[in-house]
């Protein structure tokens, strides 16, 4: 018996400023030009996602815009060959699976280039309100929330059009997705001491994400395309709460400590997901449908149609904090001359949750997806109702170093002011966990930049690269489903979902497989292979101050 399966997975990005596992660093030109390494040293609108406090060392109002036009490289070669199909022959079976290559054309992008723009504004009231100072700031994070992994030999493959090209090898991981986060942010800074400043952010903003994915019925080890299913998801949150604190403390006039803390960020998006199936998608057979639910039990939201389904997707970006201290070079008459800073961070990806005993629980390695839907055929229309689906990406806690800074070199009047910056990030993706959908690589990044000051005005430019190199994972395990090849162990055997080294294809008519159910998905690794990677960043921002 072949039973329709469905999923998706989605990138979810929040409005963190620090690095890590999915997010990259700084919050603008200036910081993103130093590396990240500002969490002391940013005193306008970056600061309000950087550290809270940094607000209370800027005086007059400024008013803060930029942009980080970010292009993110990526390909991925599975390991092994395209399987022999018992149903039909075609032309691309026992080949080598090819190169897949991330090629987008991003909304408002520049070529494959997506600006992340940030504009901020902050003050110190004119004083009106001694040692107080606010700010607000409108902020997408620096993320690269676009794939586009459907060019396969030079021809984008069509779901259901021509069986005898070849389909991405990577389609059970991700096909297409984009997301877009938006937080909009309250700062308040107060100078509790001459030496001591603390800050508050408030952020409330939203989410829109979509994801397309192709889907395998129970039996389908032979990942025959006729068999597979393709599932899109367009889904949103209207209303994201997070914040962060910060404070920063000058030990003399030449040496400074700051730190920040940010809370978890939880996204529950709702929205429509459209199934498809391939013509060989069937129970005995009989053709599957897939179907809404009835309203009456429906768990993610009414109103579902057989080509618009409802879906839930829920999902946390965990809690970081950073600490750093920051060398000031003054001149003779106390005037900022050049600064360097070393920062330290820590993200918490790998946050555990026991679904066994909180089936409602979110931990930022799993993404939690609920759609409204059932599989059945003209003589059995009820079918099966799907299943609530974790998607997993096998993600720990993330550390990070940055070490960055500036010099000012006069110019009459005004002054050029120079920057530059290192950073390295460990992987948020455990060993055999690196998958195409989400990046859980270790990364470098190497930025450089300058800003042309004068009295009320100041042009910021920079360059950076994040380097992730050549990552592999190492099973080479391809399971059969025939009798002594199921699975990963070293007998052939399948592996407990607790043991396993990677994800599988998800199957929400079977469960996520949290605690080991003896109905989960068979273990048929979709993400083992060779990954390449990295970024470019081209920032440009301007600051006026009156």
């Amino acid at each position: 018996m072949k039973l329709r399966a469905l999923t998706f997975t989605v990138l979810g990005i929040a409005g963190t400023a620090s690095a890590g596992g999915l997010l990259l660093p700084g919050a603008g030109a200036v910081s993103s030009s130093r590396a990240g390494a500002s969490v002391v040293a940013a005193d306008d609108a970056e600061a309000i996602s950087l550290n809270p406090a940094g607000i209370a060392h800027s005086s007059g109002t400024v008013i803060t815009i930029g942009i980080a036009a970010i292009d993110y490289f990526m390909s991925m070669q599975r390991n092994g060959d395209y399987p022999l199909i018992s149903q039909e022959s075609t032309t691309y079976a026992g080949t080598r699976f090819p190169v897949v290559t991330n090629k987008v054309d991003p909304p408002l992008g520049i070529g494959s280039f997506q600006p992340v723009p940030m504009i901020g504004i902050v003050s110190d009231l004119g004083g009106r309100v001694p040692h107080l100072h606010v700010g607000f700031g409108l902020y997408a994070p620096n993320a690269y929330p676009f794939r586009d992994m459907t060019n396969v030999d030079g021809h984008e493959y069509q779901f259901n059009s021509d069986y005898n090209l070849p389909p991405p090898p990577n389609r059970y991981d991700i096909m297409k997705e984009q997301a877009a986060v938006i937080l909009p942010s309250i700062d308040v800074a107060y100078s509790i001491l001459p030496q001591l400043d603390v800050g508050a952010r408030f952020s409330a903003g939203f989410a829109t994400l979509k994801s397309s994915v192709a889907v395998w019925g129970l039996q389908n080890d032979e990942e025959w395309i006729k068999q597979d299913g393709m599932f899109s998801v367009d889904a949103s949150d209207s209303f994201i709460p997070t914040g962060a604190l910060g404070a920063n403390y000058r030990i003399d006039d030449h040496i400074e400590v700051g730190a920040n803390y940010t809370l978890p960020i939880i996204i529950h998006a709702k929205g429509n997901a459209d199934p498809q199936n391939g013509p060989a998608v069937l129970i005995g057979t009989e053709p599957v449908a897939v179907t809404p639910v009835d309203d009456s039990v429906a768990r993610c939201a009414k109103g579902g149609t057989p080509t618009s389904l409802k879906a839930c997707v829920d999902l946390e970006i965990p809690m970081t904090a950073q600490v750093g201290g920051r060398y000031k070079f003054l001149d003779q008459k106390g005037a900022l001359k050049g600064d360097v800073e070393l920062d330290v961070g820590w993200e918490h990806w790998g946050a555990s949750c026991d679904y066994t005993k909180d089936p409602n629980c979110l931990d930022p390695s799993d993404f939690r997806v609920v759609v409204d839907g059932r599989v059945g055929t003209q003589m059995d229309p009820d079918g099966l109702a799907f299943k609530d689906t974790l998607i997993q990406h096998g993600f720990q806690d993330v550390y990070d170093v940055r070490l960055g800074g500036s010099w000012s070199f006069p110019l009459g009047d005004n002054a050029i002011i120079a920057r530059g910056g290192v950073s390295y990030d460990t992987a948020a993706a455990k060993p055999g966990w690196e998958r195409a959908d989400l990046d859980g690589a270790a990364r470098t990044m190497l930025a450089g930049g300058a800003s042309y000051q004068m009295a009320k005005l100041r042009f910021d430019a920079g360059f950076g690269v994040i380097l992730e190199g050549t990552r592999s994972t190492t099973r080479d395990c391809l399971p059969t489903g025939a009798i002594g090849s199921q699975g990963c162990a070293p007998d052939g055997s399948e592996q407990p979902p607790n043991l396993r080294q990677g994800p599988d294809p998800i199957n929400p008519i079977l469960g996520s497989g949290a605690g080991g159910q003896p109905d989960t998905q068979a273990e048929h690794p979709v993400n083992e292979g060779t990954y390449k990677s990295h970024y470019l960043f081209i920032m440009l921002g301007a600051s006026y101050k009156f």
